[in-house]
């Protein structure tokens, strides 16, 4: 629980205070052991992989976010890295995150088993929790500035990571993840600062669904949030929510469109160079300081 006292420690001669919690890791002040690109692991005797992009002029001496992307089913994490999911191709590279985050964040795009993150035995829990190990060991990581986002089937999974790994998650991004799913509904005494992203036509209601998740979870104010009109060709539209538990917001985005991960508004698909969603991403991220 993020409390309201300031604790100012020394490690290495270095010391970063988030939310009043020194949040510096094992890695600062240490020659880094990861470079970009691609790294592996093995997690309960499997081979596994994600890529991973450092900051432009990465410092060990000061404590990066983090942010993982989860890519959707019957994809992998190069899709994720050259964001080729989406017109033009190669214009969305991490969710569109890239461009924004290229001094600021340690961006991570997990590949997944079979396509798909099916989870069996927790082993994709694993996955993450080794990943963030990794890094926090080899590279100078701000423990308390992780997020994930992740689209489709990688939405339904950060849901589920927001619930099951909630203590190392400082907020989750949504696209179209639909409705919550095993492993995302128990835990509504933790709560989580989260964005969801949900097109109108695409079975909206598991949109509503997950966004009331998480008003339950963060003690917001319950609001019908305004939705555009399908096939109306008009803007998106923001609701941040109003009266939620200092320091876990609730923004839901609804717009005029389909199972699109970069939808742009008048538009009638994903455009990478048009979408709102990385520039609303990054706002909900960096509002955490």
């Amino acid at each position: 629980m993020w409390g309201p006292s300031v604790l100012t420690v020394t490690l290495l001669g270095l010391a970063s205070i988030s939310n009043g919690v020194l949040a510096a890791t094992a890695g600062c002040g240490k020659a880094g052991s990861l470079n970009t690109g691609v790294q592996k692991l093995t997690v309960n005797g499997k081979s596994r992989q994600y890529t991973l992009q450092l900051p432009v002029n990465y410092n060990s001496t000061h404590p990066y976010r983090v942010v993982f992307g989860w890519h959707g089913a019957n994809d992998n994490m190069d899709v994720t890295v050259r964001g080729t999911l989406v017109q033009p191709p190669g214009s969305f590279p991490y969710f569109g995150l890239q461009p924004l985050a290229k001094e600021s964040a340690i961006l991570v795009a997990p590949d997944a088993l079979n396509k798909a993150w099916y989870n069996r035995n927790d082993e994709d829990y694993a996955f993450f929790d080794a990943m963030l190990a990794q890094l926090s060991a080899g590279l100078c990581v701000n423990e308390k500035q992780v997020f994930s986002i992740g689209f489709s089937h990688g939405g339904a999974f950060t849901k589920a990571l927001s619930c099951k790994r909630a203590s190392s998650h400082r907020g989750v991004i949504i696209l179209d993840g639909g409705g919550p799913i095993d492993g995302s509904s128990g835990c509504v005494d933790d709560p989580m600062a989260a964005l969801i992203v949900h097109g109108v036509s695409d079975g909206i209601q598991g949109g509503r669904t997950t966004r009331d998740l998480y008003v339950k979870r963060n003690g917001c104010a319950a609001t019908n949030a305004r939705e555009p009109v399908a096939n109306s060709r008009t803007p998106h539209i923001l609701t941040e929510y109003q009266g939620c538990k200092e320091g876990f917001p609730v923004w839901y985005i609804a717009f005029d469109g389909q199972h699109w991960m970069a939808p742009w508004d008048g538009g009638s698909g994903n455009n990478g160079e048009k979408t709102f969603t990385p520039a609303a991403a990054w706002r909900f991220i960096t509002q955490f300081q």
